[in-house]
């Protein structure tokens, strides 16, 4: 077992969070799906790595869009189930706050959805993805969003209007998140990750705030005015980069 706690925390979440997280249904995965393929463009034959892979569904979807798919994940409970539900995905365990694990191999892509605002240190990591990217490759990753996600919404009792009161958003924070059980969460502000992009010779080529989706699947007429009102906040946020012309 990891003797890092965050990596502890999430083995003890692996039960709940296979089985609630992921898949095409998922708000998070809506939200960035455009963003992502197109990031991506053609796949076939070509080789992706899924970092904090979890429990592998996106992973397999990648594979079934014609690439070569090698997933890695500090939880071992959560590559359990990778492992088992997609045995044509290469899976492997390493603690990604050391960077990554040894291989000598390139991607054309590398992709971290929803993964990096939860690893206390990124600065081996990053640089790793910017050795292992292949020439032209890009890394696509989500975050939630460092301006709004933890700001709870606030309603002014005199005119009725909802906003979200932002404090303290300068502040690098470890934040406690009750989600699959209770989990860190890593709050830095979007010029840090643009600045670490930047000293690892990654420049960003797409920033992407797509709307607050509620939960349901249910048409736009369906959604309750909060819905509708929320969906102008963007709650998560993706970047595209590629390596900087020297």
């Amino acid at each position: 077992m990891s003797t890092n706690p965050d990596i502890r925390l999430w083995d003890q979440a692996a039960e709940r969070y296979a089985q609630q997280s992921g898949g095409a249904d998922d708000s998070f995965y809506r939200r960035l799906s455009p963003f992502l393929w197109s990031s991506l463009g053609e796949l076939n034959g070509r080789r992706v790595l899924d970092l904090g892979c979890g429990h592998g569904w996106l992973a397999e979807r990648l594979r079934l869009a014609g690439a070569t798919v090698a997933g890695v994940d500090g939880s071992e409970a959560l590559l359990r189930h990778a492992s088992t539900a997609y045995p044509d995905v290469q899976f492997t365990a390493h603690d990604l706050t050391e960077g990554l694990p040894p291989s000598g191999v390139r991607f054309h892509g590398v992709v971290a959805h929803m993964v990096l605002m939860d690893l206390p240190e990124l600065a081996p990591l990053i640089a790793d993805v910017r050795a292992c990217l292949e020439p032209g490759g890009v890394f696509v990753f989500s975050i939630l969003h460092p301006s709004f996600f933890a700001q709870a919404p606030v309603e002014d009792a005199a005119t009725g209007e909802r906003y979200r009161k932002v404090t303290g958003y300068l502040n690098h924070e470890r934040r406690w998140i009750t989600t699959f059980g209770g989990h860190h969460h890593y709050h830095r502000p979007l010029s840090w990750y643009v600045d670490l992009l930047a000293r690892n010779g990654l420049a960003v080529t797409g920033l992407h705030e797509p709307p607050t989706l509620p939960p349901h699947l249910g048409a736009e007429a369906e959604r309750t005015d909060y819905e509708r009102w929320f969906a102008g906040i963007p709650t998560m946020l993706a970047v595209a980069c590629r390596p900087a012309a020297t």
